[in-house]
């Protein structure tokens, strides 16, 4: 219906998904076209909305894009366009829509980024955030904590993104995703579709970074629930709870007034596969999540979906694979990422000693490093890095594998730049049992003659007692000042070498006086901790 036709005190229909995957209706009135003079583009529909389906929620993030149908003077249902923003009202009940011209005048071939929404002062679009799906509660903490000290809001949601219906007509009405994952770890945002015409969609009523040109997943959605809370703030308001279920297309645009969509093929993406084993059972858990890969249309919204479904995945399933959160675990992770521009892997390992208080330390942990890597391959600035595998291997057990030195044996006298031999004696954390190990120590060449001290020294356990720094993520989320400033990386070799810094060593590094530590002993099956020293008498 021409905006022109558009005038208060109209009754109508909206159809939207309140739970599973049926289109229900909602009544609607018109209350006013605000900004009319200034034409479809800067226009909004002024509703009201009642019945059933709404009467106990209100509008929130996920009806975004319902359509809105008025019958015309001929008795024909015509589309008005399609529910886009909240404007703060207690209860949620009147809200602005998109007018249906603006909406498909997004074009479904964008050249590249699109103008910024004319916005009304007030209003908030029902994008709302982000959602991360395929969650147990105790990890979607940390991202949500992460989040919220960014400013940023995030859904989480342990509904299985796995599709679990046959794929659904993509109609005026259906629940719908756009996914930058697919798979077993689910990052997109829920809405709904407005508009249908072959094989194109139009979704939304607004973008969601209004960047233009896109290429992430189209998918079909499934709804469990709206959350209701009907003060409608900022971060708090009523939403729709749901997972994408089939990939049937590609986004291929995100406008300001609406994301277009095509079905058929899904968008160019990668597998990112996570496996962990839990090495006193022998349990094993593995997911697979593909990754839509923007990065041969310039990553339009500055940087892929890779950091927090990758982190995501490996928090999930390091946490799942114990079947339970033991405050002291044990483990290792390796990561490989396979980029087009190298002939090798990108890759690190490391070990975890975990000595922590707080649930899924091992998961915050591994989680911390696995968005570290992701960081330093996304900053990279002097040309476009193509991932197209990553792979990531966990073992972990219960209890904490830790030594600590209690006590060391030494020659009294040795020749410089000869090797010593150090006895160190241990004693195991928890059962207090006691080892021994031998290491040898080179002595510099050039060391005057005389008695000098060794220093050897451990490492600690991973993490302390401190739940805000356990499994910190805000690296996903933090806008570090000035960061448009810091070049980063200035080359793919220098990415190389920043990413396998990720990889700590964990053994005993040894020093005499003022000179480098150097690496000298590591135990690959025991964290060795605690300091000590020793005097030789050095001769010539």
């Amino acid at each position: 219906m021409p905006l022109g036709d558009v005038q208060p005190g109209m009754r109508c229909t909206g159809l939207t998904v309140v739970r599973g995957t049926a289109i229900t209706s909602f009544d609607v009135e018109v209350l006013d076209v605000i900004d009319r003079e200034r034409g479809r583009d800067a226009a909004r529909i002024l509703v009201r909305v009642w019945g059933p389906a709404v009467d106990a929620t209100g509008l929130g993030p996920g009806f975004s894009g319902s359509p809105i149908l008025c019958t015309d003077a001929d008795g024909v249902a015509r589309n008005i366009g399609a529910v886009s923003e909240t404007i703060g009202e207690y209860g949620g009940k009147t809200a602005l829509a998109t007018p249906i011209e603006a909406i498909l005048a997004q074009p479904v071939q964008p050249p590249g980024a699109g103008p910024r929404s004319t916005a009304v002062v007030g209003a908030r679009s029902l994008a709302g955030p982000l959602t991360i799906a395929g969650l147990r509660p105790s990890v979607a903490a940390m991202f949500t904590r992460a989040a919220r000290k960014a400013g940023r809001p995030l859904i989480t949601s342990a509904a299985a993104p796995r599709a679990a219906f046959p794929p659904q007509p993509l109609v005026p009405g259906a629940a719908v995703s756009v996914g930058l994952t697919s798979g077993d770890i689910y990052v997109g945002a829920i809405g709904t579709v407005t508009y249908a015409d072959d094989v194109n969609v139009w979704l939304f009523g607004h973008g969601i970074d209004d960047v233009g040109r896109r290429s992430v997943f189209l998918q079909d959605a499934s709804i469990s629930a709206v959350v209701n809370n009907p003060i409608a703030m900022p971060d708090v308001s009523t939403y729709k709870l749901g997972s994408a279920g089939n990939d049937v297309g590609t986004v291929v645009t995100d406008g300001p007034k609406a994301i277009a969509g095509l079905l058929g093929a899904p968008p160019p993406h990668y597998g990112l596969r996570v496996s962990a084993r839990d090495l006193d059972t022998g349990r094993e858990r593995v997911s697979f999540t593909r990754i839509a890969d923007e990065s041969d249309i310039g990553r339009p919204a500055g940087i892929s979906p890779l950091g927090a479904s990758a982190t995501a995945a490996v928090a999930e399933i390091a946490a799942e694979v114990l079947g339970g959160a033991p405050a002291r675990q044990s483990g290792e992770m390796c990561v490989a990422v396979t980029l087009r521009e190298l002939r090798t892997p990108l890759r690190f390992c490391n070990t975890y000693a975990i000595d922590g208080t707080v649930t899924n330390a091992f998961a915050g942990a591994a989680a911390q490093d696995m968005a570290a890597a992701i960081a330093v391959i996304e900053s990279y600035r002097f040309g476009t890095l193509h991932p197209s595998a990553i792979d990531v291997g966990m073992r972990v057990r219960r209890g904490l594998r830790q030594a600590f030195i209690v006590g060391v044996k030494g020659p009294g006298r040795a020749r410089r730049g000869r090797r010593i031999a150090i006895r160190l004696k241990l004693r195991r954390t928890g059962t207090g049992a006691r080892s021994f190990r031998t290491i040898h120590v080179r002595l510099p060449g050039d060391l005057e003659p005389g008695t000098r001290t060794i220093r050897l020294a451990g490492t600690a356990a991973d993490i302390g007692s401190n739940p805000e720094e356990e499994g910190d993520v805000s690296v996903l989320f933090d806008e570090k000042p000035g960061a448009e400033q810091d070049p980063g990386s200035e080359s793919i070799d220098a990415v190389r070498s920043e990413f396998e810094d990720i990889g700590r060593y964990d053994g005993i590094v040894a020093s005499i006086g003022d000179r480098p530590e150097t690496e000298v002993y590591r135990d690959p099956t025991l964290r060795i901790t605690g300091e000590v020293r020793t005097r030789v008498r050095i001769t010539r």
